[in-house]
C-alpha cells in the first residue's frame, strides 16, 4: 500500500528492549520487557514489566542487569505478558537496538504462547547508527556509547525501560540527522538502510567471533 509514503513524524514507533536469561532465543527466556510508544517525538505511553522466565537467572546475567531470580518469582509468565505487549505495539513500527536479538526472543515467545506473530515493520537503531554515523564519530555503536554521543536524557542501565527510553532518544537524534539529508518518509528511511541478506549476516557473524585488535 502507500504506507512507505508516511512522513516520519506521523509514524508511531514502539521502541522495545528486553532483558533475558542469556543469548539463545530457543533456550533462554525473557526476564523483562520495556517499551516506549512515540510519535512526532512525543511519548504516547510506556509498557514495562518483569517476566518470570520459569528458571533461575545465571549469576553472570544478574551481574549485568541486576535482575535476580528472587525479583522475578512474583512476576507474570510470558504467556500473561505477551498479549498485552502485542496490543500495546499494534499498528506501530517496532524499534530496537540490535533488533535481531529482541525480535528473535519475542518471536520465540509468541511461538511458545502459540500466538501468531504480527507482521511488524522493524527498525534497528544499530543498523541506523552504522549507516548514519561514521566510525570516527562512533567507533562503537553500543547503546551506552550512542546515548552519550547523541545526548540521550536517559542513561542505559541494562534495565529494559531505561534502555528503551535511551533508545528513543538515540532514534530521534538519528532521524533528525537523516532529515538533514532530505529523508522525510518511512519509505525513504527504509531504502536508505542496507538490506542485510542471510549470507551477509553469516559472514558478519564470523567476523564478530574474531578477536578485535586492540586500538592503538
Amino acid at each position: 500500500g502507500d504506507e512507505p509514503e508516511i512522513a516520519l513524524r506521523d509514524v508511531t514507533f514502539v521502541v522495545v528492549d528486553l532483558e533475558t536469561t542469556g543469548t539463545r532465543p530457543d533456550g533462554d527466556a525473557i526476564t523483562e520487557i520495556g517499551a516506549v510508544k512515540v510519535r512526532a517525538g512525543e511519548v504516547l505511553g510506556e509498557f514495562a514489566t518483569l517476566v518470570d522466565p520459569g528458571c533461575a537467572i545465571p549469576p553472570q546475567i544478574v551481574q549485568v542487569t541486576g535482575i535476580t531470580t528472587a525479583m522475578v518469582l512474583e512476576a507474570p509468565r510470558i504467556e500473561a505478558v505477551l498479549p498485552g505487549f502485542l496490543e500495546f505495539a499494534s499498528g506501530a513500527v517496532l524499534v530496537a537496538h540490535n533488533a535481531r536479538f529482541d525480535m528473535s526472543f519475542l518471536k520465540a515467545a509468541a511461538q511458545r504462547c502459540e500466538t501468531a506473530w504480527p507482521a511488524f515493520q522493524v527498525l534497528c537503531t544499530v543498523q541506523l547508527a552504522r549507516r548514519i554515523l561514521d566510525r570516527d564519530e562512533a567507533p562503537t555503536v553500543r547503546l551506552s556509547a550512542l546515548a552519550q554521543l547523541l545526548g540521550a536524557s536517559t542513561r542505559p542501565t541494562h534495565r529494559a525501560l531505561d534502555d528503551a527510553r535511551a533508545t528513543v532518544d538515540v532514534l530521534h537524534a538519528l532521524i533528525e540527522r537523516v532529515g538533514n539529508q532530505g529523508i522525510h518518509t518511512f519509505g525513504e528511511l527504509r531504502s536508505y538502510l542496507p538490506d542485510v541478506t542471510p549470507a551477509q549476516r553469516q559472514n558478519r557473524h564470523l567476523t564478530t567471533a574474531l578477536p578485535r585488535r586492540p586500538r592503538v
